[in-house]
């Protein structure tokens, strides 16, 4: 049986990243372009054709050569590299970087990939980090001021929503959510808090309010030591850091703002000239917190190693299950991917809270 591909040279960079040069051949690659063609396909539509059943060449028409190629070798890349990696026994952490160098129809692809390889990492005594800060007993406790705060927020809330029902009602084309004076507000009795749920009297609601300020307060001073505990971590440990996990955080930093930006009806080229900066200046005052991110992820998964910390298939399983029912569109792998690394640094983070147990 004649291989689908071909490593060309494969090197060691010595910064925790392997250089690949491989190519896959012609008529691999033209397999898969058969497939990028039927899957392109699936959502055009061409009068007198059912979508999803219009002919190869009429698809071709549409969608353009380049539109194809450029899908296939997505399709062979995804499926043929992971074979790659393990033919070279590289220990490989991360998406690579790929750089497709030749990429024609009935041609072998050529491509160079790096990669970020797991680093040596030295790890301080994290266990004794941990429990000296969770060792230390802060007292959590509510006052009366943010009881208060609390039930006025609910009534203002509750003012907002019959001004903007009123307005409705009185057949406003759009209704506004109003500002309101506290002094307007609607009285706390217990006919209001019997709105709010399971409640008797204004007594019983209160206090509900002040047992869950008191849980939100307990979780935020978790969440505290939490960081506290993993930043010394950070500071402590030795790890060698591929320069392109570093760029990897540092793209995800840009695409969270950048859909943070989107939401507020701007787009990102009027954000960076309302803020007077570039984009290649935002990366550069991004970078030390990708790399804050990048090294935390790799202790989090070495901590998870070393105390056979593994995560729940089962519960994994029904997760991804739950998003893909909501996010149809979502690659299955990477949603597992997600879930099974944001489990397993919840569980990393537990064990943190427990070494004095």
């Amino acid at each position: 049986m004649k291989k689908e591909y071909e490593i060309t040279q494969s090197k060691d960079l010595g910064t925790a990243e392997y250089e690949i040069s491989a190519t896959i051949a012609a008529d691999t690659l033209n397999k898969y372009r058969e497939r990028a063609i039927k899957t392109l396909g699936e959502n055009v539509e061409v009068p007198g054709f059912r979508k999803g059943h219009v002919p190869a060449d009429m698809l071709l028409g549409h969608l353009g050569e380049e539109r194809v190629m450029d899908k296939a070798s997505t399709l062979a890349l995804t499926e043929l590299y992971p074979e790659i990696i393990k033919e070279l026994n590289i220990d490989a952490i991360g998406s690579p970087k790929i750089e497709v160098k030749k990429l024609a129809k009935d041609n072998p692809m050529e491509f160079v990939a790096t990669t970020a390889i797991m680093p040596e990492i030295k790890l301080p005594d994290y266990k004794k980090i941990a429990k000296k800060v969770f060792e230390k007993k802060e007292e959590v406790a509510v006052t009366d001021k943010e009881v208060e705060e609390t039930l006025t927020h609910i009534r203002r809330q509750r003012a907002q929503i019959e001004s903007y029902e009123k307005q409705k009602s009185e057949g406003a084309e759009k209704p506004e959510i109003p500002e309101i004076d506290d002094k307007n507000l609607p009285e706390l009795t217990d006919e209001f808090v019997q709105t709010l749920g399971d409640f008797k009297t204004v007594a019983d609601f209160e206090k509900k309010v002040r047992e869950n300020i008191l849980e939100e307060k307990k979780l935020k001073e978790i969440e505290r030591k939490r960081i506290e505990t993993v930043e010394q971590i950070i500071k402590e440990s030795d790890i060698i850091l591929p320069q392109i996990m570093i760029d990897q955080e540092i793209h995800r930093i840009e695409h969270q703002v950048e859909a943070e930006v989107a939401q507020t009806g701007t787009k990102m080229e009027d954000y960076l000239k309302n803020i007077g900066k570039t984009i290649e200046e935002l990366r550069k005052e991004w970078a030390p917190e990708a790399e804050k991110r990048a090294k935390l992820q790799l202790i989090l998964n070495e901590i998870a190693n070393k105390e056979g910390i593994e995560t729940d298939k089962e519960e994994i399983q029904r997760e991804v299950a739950h998003i893909k029912e909501h996010y149809p569109d979502a690659d299955e792998e990477n949603v597992r991917i997600y879930v099974e690394t944001t489990k397993r640094n919840e569980l990393v983070f537990k064990s943190f809270e427990n070494t004095d147990k």
